[in-house]
């Protein structure tokens, strides 16, 4: 960011700070003193009438940040708060079931953790898990007593303190799940209301035959649905705002003078020694020097055919790659630099690794695997893996994938990369014979590279903060945000409900706090506006709209009820069209007809007639008698006046337990965070943060 802008920025905004501190002490010191020396200033909540300690809650956020410094204050601060809602939660239902989670379970949960099963750094040389390696990482962990070491070790504490987390709420879930039991009497149930065949005739008088037009929601229709329903209605307070980005991001005229810098440098680079090209990258490149080789695959393809076709010396450029411009030149070139080969593992008793159930000598083995050598081929080789490999890959065909230079045991990596595409060769190592297929190579180049951030100019930010600081004076005068925007060719954005807790606003990536702070402020009014600087961006905000804590205003609870209570309306209507007379009549008043349903039931719909009805008819045809009518019944489409002219009851089953075990199975697909809403929804929170 430009000095300039930083001055504009800091100089008024610390005089206020200073101002406004020393005015709220003048104006009430006791304000301030009643805080501190209430127990809230100790506490940032309660839970279930449990305190969360400040001091316990800035433990956690500093544990978090020693392990990943570069995360936001704000998200961290939410995690840590929604962690310790969860946990305290959990942990009090399995204290009542007398639940408790051993040292042994939480060990069989880290080895069955994908990331740490196929983690590389625990697989041995021939890719299998060995526990014995994530115990010595552990070990390693902890005794490092340096600061990274500290910092991965609170990376590890915290990794286990989140699966012993997740052991618990799956234990609860589980519990959960044992409880949710059908009984044969349920299932029994359950198999007739499902395969009754009804068949009858019926009226269906559809919600599109009134116009909306003819069924005005009022205000007072949703007061009173709010009033009846309040839990369903009931907020928190929030904001409703709408904003514009400036985008730090470089002109045309930027780009052209990066390029032109470039191109000035291509010659010294292609003339600069070899020996010299590190220091030369570092002195004019915003990235330093690579001395590393890199596959085609490292590049944009837009490019990488070309840098790859290039001879030892020769200089590429100008080109775009990741935000950068850049300029290549080719230093070497390594024509084995990674290699894809399958091999088939012919293990011995006693070998590393070795499967208890392989009895065969070190001998026999190699006998063996001479064997499949001279019958192996690029054809059979897969094959042949599947049916006698004694590792891994064998379920694979033998496949190890790409690989680089040494990261397979020594003997098995100098045959590698010794030999080219298409060759089959025998090695030994200490887990036994491998036949290995080289199934390709891949080549590999090293490139001194001069790449320049495409960055926005001092200049350019300077516009930039000019056009937006612009556009919030002219608002706070009174002018239109839409209107001007709009003459201004600028996008609005809109950010609704954001809650005071909230550590997110969509579309803006960083210091969502100091929005959301300002939005919530007693001094921000409705239309009010103020510009905030961004790492890459200036964006303005304006508040658009509060909604207080308690029921949802009737103008936002409109969108979610407006359809349901017209459509609530609409059966009133019709349900009054069909109190009186037979099918027929009512049809033949209402311009309609009488429908037969042909044989129906809720696992035989009839979708044309009945479309998303079929069930809530059915049901009710289920509870009829022979030629009795039904009038109103109410549908999602349509309301209903239906005659059961035959009801026929399923054959009884010897054995109800297979659909019992089919319902408890459903029953068992439970949401984990349907469940905690559940229970959150009972607990008794207080948030003092």
């Amino acid at each position: 960011m430009a000095i300039l802008s930083k001055i504009r920025e800091r100089g008024l905004f610390l005089i206020l700070i200073i101002g406004l501190a020393l005015f709220a002490f003048v104006a009430s010191p006791q304000k301030l003193l009643s805080y501190f020396r209430s127990n809230k200033a100790g506490v940032v909540g309660i839970i279930n009438g449990e305190e969360v300690s400040r001091k316990q809650f800035q433990a956690k956020i500093k544990q978090i940040k020693s392990y990943n410094p570069k995360a936001k204050d704000d998200q961290i601060t939410k995690q840590v708060w929604d962690d310790i809602v969860k946990e305290k939660i959990y942990t009090a239902q399995l204290e009542k079931a007398g639940v408790d989670i051993g040292e042994k379970d939480l060990w069989e949960a880290i080895i069955s953790d994908p990331s740490i099963k196929n983690n590389q750094t625990f697989q041995n040389e021939v890719g299998m898990f060995d526990e014995d390696l994530l115990r010595n990482y552990i070990q390693d962990l902890k005794d490092n007593k340096d600061e990274d070491g500290g910092r991965r070790w609170a990376s590890w504490l915290n990794y286990e303190d989140a699966k012993r987390k997740q052991l618990r709420q799956q234990t609860y879930l589980n519990l959960i799940k044992a409880g949710i039991v059908p009984t044969l009497a349920e299932a029994k149930t359950d198999y007739i209301v499902h395969n009754t065949v009804v068949s009858g005739k019926l009226v269906r008088l559809p919600y599109t035959s009134i116009p909306d037009s003819a069924v005005v929601v009022t205000d007072t229709d949703i007061k009173n649905y709010i009033d009846q329903h309040p839990k369903k209605f009931t907020v928190k307070p929030s904001r409703n705002m709408r904003y514009i980005v400036f985008e730090m991001k470089a002109s045309e005229e930027d780009k052209q003078q990066l390029r032109e810098e470039l191109e000035k440098l291509k010659p010294e680079l292609a003339k600069t020694p070899e020996k010299d090209l590190v220091e030369f990258v570092d002195a004019n490149s915003d990235l330093s020097y690579q001395d590393v080789f890199l596959s085609k695959k490292s590049f944009d393809p837009k490019v990488a055919d070309t840098l790859f076709n290039m001879n030892k010396g020769d200089v590429y450029g100008v080109y775009e790659e990741k935000n950068y411009y850049k300029i290549s030149r080719l230093v070497d070139i390594d024509p084995v630099f990674q290699a894809k080969a399958s091999h088939i593992l012919i293990a011995y008793k006693g070998a590393r690794s070795a499967k208890d159930d392989i009895t065969r000598t070190k001998e026999e083995a190699r006998v063996k695997a001479l064997k499949l050598l001279k019958k192996a081929n690029a054809d059979n080789f897969a094959d042949l893996a599947i049916k006698e490999s004694d590792g891994p890959s064998g379920s694979r065909g033998g496949s190890l994938g790409t690989f680089g230079k040494g990261q397979m045991v020594p003997a098995f990596n100098d045959w590698v990369f010794s030999h080219k595409k298409g060759d089959i060769g025998m090695v030994e190592t200490e887990f036994g014979f491998h036949i290995i297929y080289m199934e390709d190579t891949v080549e590999g180049r090293k490139f001194a590279t001069v790449a320049k951030l495409i960055a926005p100019s001092e200049k350019t930010e300077n516009q930039i903060f000019i056009d937006a600081e612009s556009f919030v004076s002219e608002i706070n005068k009174g002018a239109s945000f839409e209107e001007l925007a709009k003459e201004k060719k600028y996008n609005i954005k809109l950010a609704n409900n954001i809650h005071k807790q909230d550590s997110k606003i969509p579309g803006i990536e960083e210091g969502q706090s100091q929005i959301i702070r300002w939005a919530f402020d007693d001094n921000t009014k409705t239309g009010d506006a103020k510009r905030f600087q961004l790492t890459k961006s200036y964006v303005v905000f304006q508040l658009t709209g509060k909604q207080k804590e308690g029921l949802m205003n009737i103008a936002e609870a409109r969108g979610k009820l407006e359809r349901q209570l017209r459509i609530d309306k609409k059966a009133e209507i019709l349900k009054k069209k069909m109190e009186s007379g037979t099918l027929e009549e009512i049809a033949e008043q209402n311009l309609t007809q009488v429908k037969n349903t042909g044989d129906i039931s809720m696992e035989n719909p009839n979708r044309g007639l009945l479309g998303n009805d079929n069930n809530i008819v059915v049901g009710a045809m289920i509870g009829m008698d022979e030629g009795q009518i039904l009038r109103g019944i109410k549908g999602t489409l349509a309301v209903y006046a239906v005659q059961l002219v035959k009801k026929t009851p399923p054959v009884e089953l010897e054995s109800y337990e297979a659909i019992r075990e089919q319902m408890a199975e459903k029953a068992g697909k439970i949401n984990s965070n349907q469940v905690f809403e559940a229970l959150k929804e009972t607990a008794e929170i207080k948030d003092y943060r």
